[in-house]
């Protein structure tokens, strides 16, 4: 199946010879939901901003809808759907007004009822007729969302939705977000909630400066990278880890009461059986043992870091 989104190369180096973005290479598929992780400056809005046509990369070529990005933008960014981070309205106009020119602007005939349907999927049919200056502030990041959808877009990108907003408005937004997946929109997000990110989206990539350093399935990720605890809550506290406990490489934690081992869950072995026996050679009873799996964060903290050990 040919991807919606096919990004090749692409590249931005600014005038003063700061890299911003390396060569990126990419492709998101019709219908799903795709995150893209990074730090502040890792490369994220660059790279978004070059597909919507807001940026002009230094390199490479981008497709859309089988469209060329660049030689084609008009018709590629008619399929394009962007949240920006920073609000970007007309602070004296009305909601309703703000959303049917946002649909005007690219050539879309009028259609009260689609605009009518999203205001109230974000719930700002009742405030329709206010100026967005009179807004708060999540509600403000309602009318950005509108306004992207307006067009009927297939791709919607989504650059740090919910960063700073509230609870019941980020509650909302997945909401639609899964509604707008069952219609066949394919979203793109960026976003600092990973927890977020390892709830809905199909597919991860980890982007650090300027570096696309990998893009895989969610679960294949965790499958692959993630690593289990085992915590035992010792019936005595330790100071110190027994020699004949090494190859374990176990840590001490709340102050000596905990003793945490971590393991590959994917191995053929683990080392569990063999270090719970060790425990009762050496006379170090627990009261209780529980075990937890490495998220996506603690997943994406070890790729940073490794690429930072890499560059030092």
């Amino acid at each position: 199946m040919q991807p919606i989104l096919s990004v090749r190369g692409v590249s931005k180096t600014y005038a003063s010879g700061h890299r911003a973005l390396g060569a990126v290479d990419l492709d998101i598929n019709k219908g799903e939901i795709f995150a893209l992780l990074g730090p502040n400056g890792a490369g994220k809005t660059t790279l978004i901003s070059i597909i919507c046509g807001i940026v002009t990369p230094s390199s490479g070529a981008i497709t859309v809808g089988g469209h060329d990005a660049i030689a084609d933008a008009r018709v590629a960014r008619m399929m394009i759907g962007l949240v920006p981070q920073e609000l970007s309205v007309d602070m004296f106009e009305t909601v309703l007004a703000t959303t049917r020119y946002s649909r005007r602007l690219f050539g879309r005939p009028a259609n009260d009822a689609h605009i009518e349907q999203v205001l109230k999927d974000l719930s700002l049919w009742d405030k329709r007729n206010s100026k967005i200056m009179e807004l708060s502030g999540g509600m403000k990041r309602r009318v950005l969302i509108a306004k992207a959808l307006a067009h009927e877009p297939d791709i919607l990108f989504l650059d740090e939705p919910t960063a700073g907003v509230d609870v019941e408005l980020r509650r909302d937004m997945w909401k639609l977000v899964h509604r707008l997946r069952e219609r066949g929109v394919t979203i793109i997000l960026t976003t600092h909630y990973i927890e977020e990110a390892e709830e809905m989206a199909d597919r991860v990539g980890v982007i650090n400066r300027g570096e696309l350093l990998l893009v895989e399935d969610k679960a294949v990720l965790m499958k692959k990278l993630g690593k289990r605890e085992l915590d035992l809550s010792l019936v005595e506290p330790m100071t110190v880890i027994p020699p004949e406990l090494a190859e374990w490489q176990l840590t001490l934690t709340d102050e000596g009461t905990r003793l945490r081992y971590t393991f590959d869950a994917q191995a053929e072995r683990t080392g569990i059986p063999s270090l719970l026996r060790k425990l009762g050679e050496l006379g170090i009873a627990f009261k209780d043992l529980d075990t937890s799996k490495s998220s996506l964060e603690d997943i994406f903290v070890d790729l940073v870091a490794a690429k930072r050990e890499e560059a030092a």
